[in-house]
């Protein structure tokens, strides 16, 4: 089977960019490898994104290996839709509000 397609939601790039910019301003470079754990995640999904179960509403979510973060996905028969990539100290349910997100 061939690979999946990714497609990130708007908020979904931004949880990247923001959590990206909250660890480089904890230690330099942190942000990079934060990054990087989210890309392998990526990969793993796409070429398999069946190994993790549902969790709630039809959504997966991918555990990062590294950071207490996780990939909030659903899987279409070509693709894979990243809606947020979230610490897991937050509460989903006040994450989310009837599919819509907010902070």
């Amino acid at each position: 089977m061939a690979d999946y397609k990714l497609i990130f939601t708007p908020e979904a790039r931004e949880d990247v960019k923001t959590a990206e910019k909250y660890y480089n301003g904890q230690l330099l470079g942190l942000g990079r490898r934060f990054k990087n754990d989210v890309k392998l995640q990526l990969l793993l999904l796409k070429h398999n994104p069946f190994t993790r179960a549902v969790r709630y509403d039809n959504v997966r979510f991918a555990l990062l290996d590294n950071f207490p973060y996780s990939i909030h996905y659903t899987i279409g028969e070509t693709e894979i839709v990243i809606y947020a990539v979230i610490c897991d100290y937050r509460n989903p349910a006040q994450y989310w509000v009837h599919g819509d997100k907010y902070e």
